[in-house]
């Protein structure tokens, strides 16, 4: 990783930028859900409203944000989505002036809005200056970031907003995305005339066809196909722990609700580590997504397997181990065998399948549990996770001997 660090400086701006967005948005996140808190009284549907209000638009408008992500100047785009984020943390403010919950519900809606078109070319702008066989390790790279943030994110989040309070706390945010933006800005790269994928359309008609363009090529593609259905069951599966995390603190461990962040602690570190670990692992990328799911949901079903700490904790890393695979086996297939000009369109499509099935877990979840028994719950989303990594490998297998058969110049099975 250091040698590769060394020998791209263009991406190791990049990355320096990301780190500056990370801790942005693990300040503001932890912010806002404080301020939420304060001002509805520690009510948990004005939570939940606020977490509805940051999803629907990655399920609502994920795929049109992909059309635009492909049809638009990379770098530009990253810039100025970020700079919007950056005067988002005014609504913010202001939010906090006037007293005005609803006003945090606009502000969380118009962030995730620009939130999206700040991560949608992301993976399109990277391959702009990092070649095929070190994507891998680009991908490791930003994982790495991302599970250092998790760590520590929360504890720095919420020490900030202890000790300087909301006004002061959105004014770093504020300056953190940027700085970020800033970094961004100074890269050079080729002219977009140069890239491929930016040709200048017009109209309405003309994003419909990208839109329904883009879903076809990634449902069609033969690696893409797989890792969509791999969203399917690791969304819901996903969902389901989001809810069903803190009874495992509660009701299945008996212990205070504070434990909680024990556990986020462990899973940052685990995280951290596996990041390490598995970026050294030497195996088809295929199968990092195929075996990082059936990892994680035997990680998530061993969560309640005994009512200890030390037992749920273990768990937690297994977990994180199949996690960490699962992450950076899909951004590399992604990076390496998806078309530079389908990019965007085909990560919005995966945003927008994960997304809307982590939905759909996160409101059918309570009311199952209120119906069935907590450890058969998370079982059950072990092994709706264990068995979509089951059916991924099936499907990648089924995509190489199909690749055999042509290569022998046999007609494929279907």
């Amino acid at each position: 990783m250091l040698q590769f660090l060394r020998g791209n400086p263009l991406f190791r701006r990049y990355w320096f930028g990301t780190w500056f967005s990370e801790l942005g948005d693990w300040i503001r996140n932890m912010a806002v859900m404080y301020l939420v808190l304060n001002l509805s009284n520690n009510s948990p549907i004005a939570l939940s409203w606020t977490m509805f209000a940051e999803y629907v638009p990655i399920f609502v408008l994920g795929p049109i944000v992909g059309v635009m992500a492909d049809r638009w100047n990379r770098k530009k785009t990253i810039v100025w989505a970020n700079m919007c984020r950056a005067l988002m943390m005014g609504v913010f403010a202001l939010a906090y002036m006037v007293h005005a919950i609803w006003l945090l519900y606009v502000a969380a809606f118009l962030s995730s809005i620009c939130t999206l078109f700040f991560r949608a070319p992301g993976s399109s702008f990277t391959m702009q200056f990092v070649p095929e066989e070190d994507r891998k390790t680009a991908a490791s790279l930003r994982q790495l970031s991302f599970s250092v943030m998790l760590m520590l994110g929360p504890a720095i989040g919420t020490s900030l907003y202890m000790f300087l309070g909301p006004g002061w706390v959105f004014l770093l945010v504020f300056t953190l995305f940027m700085l970020s933006a800033g970094v961004t800005s100074t890269i050079r790269t080729a002219p977009p005339e140069e890239c491929p994928g930016t040709e200048a359309k017009q109209g309405l008609r003309s994003v419909w066809e990208d839109l329904t363009n883009g879903m076809r090529y990634a449902f069609r593609h033969a690696t893409v196909r797989p890792i969509l259905f791999g969203a399917v069951f690791v969304g819901f599966g996903a969902g389901m722990i989001d809810v069903l995390e803190i009874f495992v603190v509660t009701d299945f461990l008996g212990l205070p609700e504070t434990m909680m962040a024990v556990l986020v602690s462990v899973q940052g570190i685990s995280m951290l580590v596996c990041t390490l670990l598995v970026q050294r692992i030497k195996l088809p990328f295929d199968k990092f997504v195929s075996y990082g799911m059936i990892v994680m949901g035997i990680g998530l079903g061993s969560m309640v397997a005994y009512p200890s700490l030390m037992a749920t904790a273990g768990a937690l890393v297994v977990f994180s181990l199949g996690q960490i695979a699962l992450n950076i086996g899909m951004a590399t297939l992604m990076q390496t065998k998806v078309d530079y000009a389908y990019q965007g369109r085909v990560n919005m499509t995966f945003q927008t399948t994960l997304i809307g099935l982590m939905t759909i877990a996160l409101v059918s979840t309570g009311w199952l549990y209120a119906l069935l028994p907590l450890r058969l719950l998370v079982a059950c989303g072990g092994l709706f996770i264990v068995i979509g990594g089951c059916i991924c490998y099936m499907m990648f297998r089924g995509k190489v001997a199909a690749v055999s058969s042509m290569e022998k110049g046999l007609k494929p099975q279907a």
